[in-house]
């Protein structure tokens, strides 16, 4: 029987691998199209997937409606988290991933 580190380990290298396949596949529609377009299309389908989840789980209009606030508020504050640690990581190491060979 596994415990739970070991687990934990798993789901965070599925966690890893599932953000490099929707990276990847990103980057792999860009030479076909815009950066943009590629960009608010990942942002919208993440929204609505993330709406699907909520709903999913909560099962009843009522319960979705009472607990989209804390939804949103979770989503919007996650994000940002992420995309500040982001922007943190890429400006400290700028040169290396958009120069490159500068």
């Amino acid at each position: 029987m596994a415990d739970s580190k070991e687990v934990e380990v798993k789901a965070e290298d599925v966690f890893w691998q599932l953000t490099d396949n929707f990276i990847g596949h990103a980057n792999s529609l860009v030479p076909a199209h815009d950066v943009g377009v590629v960009n608010a299309s990942m942002i919208f389908a993440s929204a609505r997937f993330n709406t699907f989840v909520i709903a999913s789980q909560c099962g009843t209009k009522e319960a979705f409606e009472a607990e989209k606030a804390a939804a949103l508020d979770y989503f919007v504050n996650q994000y940002k988290i992420a995309l500040t640690e982001h922007m943190t990581e890429v400006q400290t190491n700028f040169d290396k991933y958009i120069r490159p060979n500068n």
